[in-house]
């Protein structure tokens, strides 16, 4: 297990969010988390990155208390803040702050240009980049430390089919091969489909469902997760 919610309660003001949220994230796999809008899905990956503190509840990070964020938590947001750089320069500034040496960060740079479709990009200014590869870079420089776990909050929102497949299929490569675990939230449920091992659905601040993509999508459950689905919630 990388990671485990216990009975999570978080609020804004008078506004609960969560409402004892408990799950399990186990090491190597890809998690999905669907709902609609305003179901929570956005507050709970903040505390699971160490971002905000629940109110009530604990996360457990390795069997330890998370009290804050920690270098082995990546986190990719919708919103993408590259540097005003290179490609390069971008998938290095996390290795460089780590202080690896110059051979290890030349070594795994190279390797994540060529996984991640980058090569021929390296050189290239972030600002002339294509909304698909400005994507695929800030994916790459956040599983270049080698994080245990990355959070990612629809990451492809505005990306197009092709992009969209290049971003997952680098994900679904890194996760593989390199053991990481990753939870992504979307509102694409052809995606959570493709990629998911396990989906959880979250609605109104309580956890619906959770359980495998194939079992959660072809037979819920839950009564609501199947309205979802189906577009009636």
């Amino acid at each position: 297990m990388v990671l485990e919610i216990e009975n999570v309660f978080h609020s804004y003001g008078q506004r609960r969010v969560l409402k004892g949220i408990s799950c399990r994230f186990e090491e190597g796999m890809i998690y999905g988390i669907i709902g609609p809008n305003g179901a929570g899905k956005s507050t709970l990956l903040r505390i699971m990155a160490g971002m905000e503190k629940p109110h009530a509840g604990r996360v457990l990070w390795e069997d330890r208390t998370l009290e804050g964020p920690d270098p082995r938590i990546a986190c990719m947001w919708q919103q993408l803040y590259l540097f005003q750089s290179t490609v390069s320069d971008n998938i290095l500034y996390g290795l460089k702050i780590r202080r690896w040496p110059r051979r290890e960060q030349e070594k795994r740079l190279a390797y994540l240009l060529e996984n991640f479709r980058l090569a021929e990009l390296a050189k290239r200014p972030v600002g002339s980049l294509s909304g698909g590869e400005t994507a695929r870079v800030a994916l790459a420089r956040a599983v270049a430390p080698r994080p245990r776990l990355l959070i990612l909050d629809e990451p492809a929102a505005s990306l197009d089919p092709f992009h969209t497949l290049l971003l997952e299929n680098s994900l679904r490569w890194t996760c593989r091969e390199e053991g990481m675990t990753a939870v992504i939230v979307t509102h694409d449920l052809f995606q959570a489909k493709r990629i998911a091992g396990q989906t959880l659905f979250i609605r109104d601040g309580v956890l619906e469902e959770q359980g495998p993509t194939e079992q959660v999508f072809g037979n819920p459950c839950s009564p609501e997760t199947r309205k979802f689905i189906a577009g009636e919630l």
